[in-house]
């Protein structure tokens, strides 16, 4: 079984950016995510991004 000195559960923009720093530091990290569809984290995926938003509401009918 391998072993990890680090987990990171969800890779957000916060579990990507921790993930990363301690990877570089040469720390063993593994990284969980439990959607695929989630994968990079809310803002992408759902409402930070404008065009995302607009998507969604037109989906759900919403002006």
């Amino acid at each position: 079984m391998q072993e990890f000195k680090n987990i990171v559960i969800g890779f957000g923009k916060g579990g990507k950016t921790l993930a990363k720093n301690l990877a570089a530091k040469g720390e063993s990290v593994l990284v969980v995510e439990k959607s695929k569809k989630m994968y990079g984290g809310t803002c992408i995926n759902i409402a930070c991004l404008p065009s995302k938003n607009m998507i969604i509401n037109a989906q759900r009918g919403i002006n």
